[in-house]
């Protein structure tokens, strides 16, 4: 009897083992595809909108043109989306810039796109990101008075 009490506790163990690591396994699958699926849907912005993703663009971001010029409204709209995808990103990757790295290509998205991390709209919520994560973007913005500066119009925290 002893033995039958001993085998059932160890097949249910074995069974709740199995099934939370099919649990944890199938959750990471699916926060991998939803990531995936959010940097397709920022890729597909900029083939729509093939300026946004061009440097020379970029330089030439105002936040005083966003009341006024359409492009400059979807440009900040893009914006948006790749730092709240970065940042979305960083915490998912738990914090960790090799992580982010391998599955992101920050560097030349935020090399492109500091002018408007260091000039945000006028009507944006400055500071809705946390000092971590705008250190962690600093690391990519050679000016570290650039660092802190960084906003966006998301109720994100950092």
């Amino acid at each position: 009897m002893n033995n039958m009490v001993i085998v059932t506790f160890l097949a249910a163990f074995v069974s709740s083992a199995i099934f939370a690591f099919m649990t944890i396994y199938t959750n990471m699958k699916n926060e991998k595809e939803r990531f995936d699926l959010q940097l397709q849907n920022i890729s597909s912005y900029s083939i729509k909108y093939p300026y946004l993703g061009q440097r020379t663009f970029a330089d030439t971001w105002d936040p005083s043109l966003v009341n006024n010029d359409e492009k400059y409204q979807r440009y900040e709209a893009y914006c948006i989306m790749i730092f709240n995808f970065i940042y979305d990103v960083y915490v998912w990757k738990k914090h960790k810039r090799r992580k982010v790295e391998n599955y992101i290509g920050i560097r030349s998205w935020l090399e492109k796109h500091k002018k408007y991390w260091n000039n945000p709209p006028i009507n944006s919520e400055n500071n809705v990101y946390g000092d971590d994560f705008k250190k962690f973007v600093g690391i990519y913005i050679t000016n570290e008075n650039e660092i802190m500066q960084g906003c966006q119009l998301t109720n994100k925290e950092g």
